[in-house]
């Protein structure tokens, strides 16, 4: 009878660990994946924020424009001919 009760106890231990142990690595997995979720959220507010800074004041948006894009001209659409797919070239 003592065996059996034995055999029992062990046998419901080993289960209640394995259960326990799964549980808790499927914990691990989630607070692993949310961390790194964090992380990437916290590096996009960091870029974001950067570019807000940056950015912020028309002044600096004229600035960029006169020094990247130089004297581009608008472009009119009523000044180009428009072509149909039948006609050659």
């Amino acid at each position: 009878m003592n065996k059996y009760i034995l055999v029992f106890v062990i046998t419901f231990l080993v289960i209640t660990t394995s259960i326990i142990k799964n549980s808790t690595r499927e914990l691990e997995n989630k607070i692993f994946n949310s961390n790194e979720k964090i992380k990437i959220l916290i590096n996009r507010k960091e870029i974001i924020t950067l570019q807000n800074d940056y950015l912020k004041s028309p002044q600096k948006l004229f600035e960029f424009k006169n020094k990247f894009l130089g004297n581009l001209e608008v472009l009119e659409l009523r000044k180009f001919k428009y072509l149909s797919q039948n006609e050659k070239k």
